[in-house]
């Protein structure tokens, strides 16, 4: 049975929805916490946009309850079990608000600090959408939670320690706060298009997920220097000892260049099957696509940047720049429905790193 939904819902990420504050709130909330979303959710027909927009910002208020400060690991499942409680069914707005309080003191992130005190605009928009697209970000909010209470994390400001021993482990966390998200995405769309359009099924579910987990990784390399001051080093102790390296360098800001190969390496391999992913999306709405495709080709050009940056810092951390990711946002576009451009272009980026990765 087809799910495809009327492309012109009013519930979309414009504010002309049945509830325009939680709207306006939620949109701008998505620039305040992630400069990459907030650059491609815009992208994304309507209503996929919203539902995509509210379900980013769950996983936020999910991923600040984790690294609150100071927070007890009996408070924190406590925190979780509300939450989960809160997204119901059905959603509990109230209950959003009654928690407010407590919640907002979750970060000392100004963004991350005024979405925790007002998360109750982002599940009143939740509580607007169809149902299953409630049971499919519900899903999600439950698989992330049930994840990250096996994978605890210490509190942030402790002195550096290596988080995993093997790269199973870190594939798992991975898993945990990108995979699962990759395939929420996965099955939004499908409600969106249908299973005419584009039928699910466990490949499509499964390269969702690697999509997910190359972005994860590659967030990882990139940011290790600034994970270093919070008391995080999430690259695995045997990626080390792979490399003839000692766990203490995994401690410094500026990784020894056989460990940034090594996890480069494997971040490109999930990135190639993200790729098809993309390929697989129908061209028409391109908003879907491009939405995939920006945060694909950021994400290569950044593992390039990983591999050719001189000194990393948690101020100078290997970014790309403005102007790579205006080309990446203009490129997308030309080519969004040209199948054998994509892969030319991400053939050339794929090149680019590969040759950065030679010794």
């Amino acid at each position: 049975m087809s799910h495809a939904m009327t492309r012109g819902s009013n519930t979309s990420m414009t504010g002309d929805g049945p509830s325009a504050e939680s709207h306006e709130f939620c949109r701008d909330m998505l620039a305040g916490v992630s400069r990459t979303f907030a650059l491609s959710i815009p992208e994304l027909p309507r209503p996929v946009d919203a539902w995509v927009g509210c379900a980013y910002l769950v996983c936020r208020i999910i991923d600040t309850l984790e690294d609150r400060p100071g927070t007890s690991e009996c408070e924190r499942q406590i925190m979780f079990g509300r939450l989960l409680e809160i997204l119901g069914p059905p959603v509990d707005v109230d209950g959003a608000r009654a928690c407010a309080a407590m919640y907002a003191a979750a970060s000392n992130d100004d963004a991350c600090g005024r979405l925790m005190n007002r998360q109750d605009e982002v599940m009143r928009l939740l509580a607007t959408f169809p149902p299953r697209v409630i049971e499919i970000i519900r899903g999600c909010a439950v698989a992330m939670v049930e994840g990250l209470r096996r994978t605890p994390l210490p509190p942030r400001g402790d002195a550096p320690r290596i988080l995993f021993h093997t790269v199973h482990q870190l594939e798992r966390y991975c898993h945990y706060a990108a995979g699962i998200v990759g395939i929420m995405l996965t099955r939004l769309f499908n409600h969106y298009w249908g299973d005419d359009a584009w039928p699910i099924d466990r490949r499509r579910v499964h390269m969702g997920k690697r999509f997910g987990r190359g972005l994860q990784i590659t967030n990882i390399i990139k940011d290790h220097p600034a994970d270093l001051m919070d008391g995080r080093c999430f690259i695995p102790r045997r990626v080390a000892d792979a490399c003839g390296c000692g766990a203490e360098t995994l401690l410094q800001p500026s990784l020894p260049l056989p460990v940034r190969r090594l996890i480069v390496r494997r971040a490109a391999a999930h990135l190639d099957v993200a790729l098809e992913y993309c390929l697989s999306l129908p061209a028409s709405p391109a908003g879907i696509r491009l939405f995939c495709l920006q945060p694909l080709m950021m994400a290569l050009a950044t593992l390039e940047r990983v591999l050719v940056h001189p000194d990393p810092t948690p101020d100078d951390r290997p970014k790309i720049t403005r102007e790579q990711v205006a080309d990446i946002l203009a490129t997308s576009r030309n080519y969004v429905g040209d199948d054998a451009a994509l892969r030319d272009w991400y053939a050339a980026l794929r090149r680019r790193l590969d040759h950065a990765m030679m010794p």
